[in-house]
């Protein structure tokens, strides 16, 4: 047991345990009716919001635009009509599960913020072969 336990902690110091995975933020609050803001990769959120691609690469300047490959508190709902549950349901169909959430605020300044996460895709190690039957032309 005591080998058991010292091969356990080793594991852990070194990082086995840990999987790679993408991270969203979706902060979703009572504002103006229901403002959602995302934070996270931003080609991560152009995969699962393709509709805000062109908003993305054309504002560099905006005030969410925290460098070059990440953005935070975009205002998702001023650029696509979803509201707060089909955003949520649309991470989870992209393989997204809600894995800690908070809320607060007082009356007029209350949040709720969901942290979503999803494995890396294990990718097929070396390229795959695509067999074209060919014919005879005439």
């Amino acid at each position: 047991m005591l080998l058991e336990m010292e091969r356990w902690k080793q594991d852990r110091e070194t990082g086995r345990f840990s999987r790679p995975c993408e991270c969203l933020v979706v902060r979703v609050a009572p504002d103006l009716g229901e403002r959602i803001t995302l934070s996270g990769d931003k080609s991560l959120i152009e995969e699962v919001f393709p509709e805000i691609g062109d908003v993305m690469c054309n504002s560099v300047n905006a005030g969410w635009n925290h460098d070059s490959t990440h953005v935070i508190r975009f205002p998702l709902n001023g650029y696509c009509h979803l509201n707060s549950v089909q955003v949520l349901e649309r991470l989870q169909q992209r393989g997204f599960e809600i894995v800690g959430s908070c809320g607060g605020g007082v009356d007029s300044s209350q949040f709720s913020e969901y942290v979503l996460r999803r494995e890396l895709r294990r990718t097929p190690r070396g390229p795959s072969v695509i067999r074209i039957k060919q014919e005879p032309l005439d």
